[in-house]
C-alpha cells in the first residue's frame, strides 16, 4: 500500500494490532508499506480492505494480491507427505 510520508510507522503499528495481520513492514518505493493478512474468504478480504484499511488516514492506495495456495509458510506444520 502507499502511505503518505510520515505515516508508514503509525499505520504499520495500527494494522499490527489486528489479529488478521500476519506481517507488516515499511518498504521503499511507491508502495511503502507491505502487509500480509489472513482472512476466511474473499468477502472478508473485501471488508477488511474497505472497512479497516479504508479507515486509516494516511493510506492513499492499496493493491491486493490474493494467495490462493501456498507451498511453505512460517509457523505452520507441513504435512508429512511433502
Amino acid at each position: 500500500m502507499t502511505v503518505a510520508p510520515g505515516g508508514p510507522e503509525e499505520t504499520g503499528h495500527q494494522l499490527s494490532r489486528h489479529p488478521q495481520i500476519r506481517f507488516a513492514s515499511a518498504t521503499t518505493g511507491s508502495a511503502n508499506l507491505r502487509v500480509a493478512v489472513a482472512v476466511a474468504d474473499l468477502n472478508a478480504l473485501y471488508h477488511f480492505t474497505s472497512d479497516t484499511i479504508g479507515a486509516l488516514p494516511h493510506v492513499s492506495t492499496v493493491e491486493v494480491t490474493p494467495i490462493l495456495s501456498g507451498v511453505k509458510r512460517t509457523g505452520l506444520d507441513r504435512p508429512a507427505s511433502l
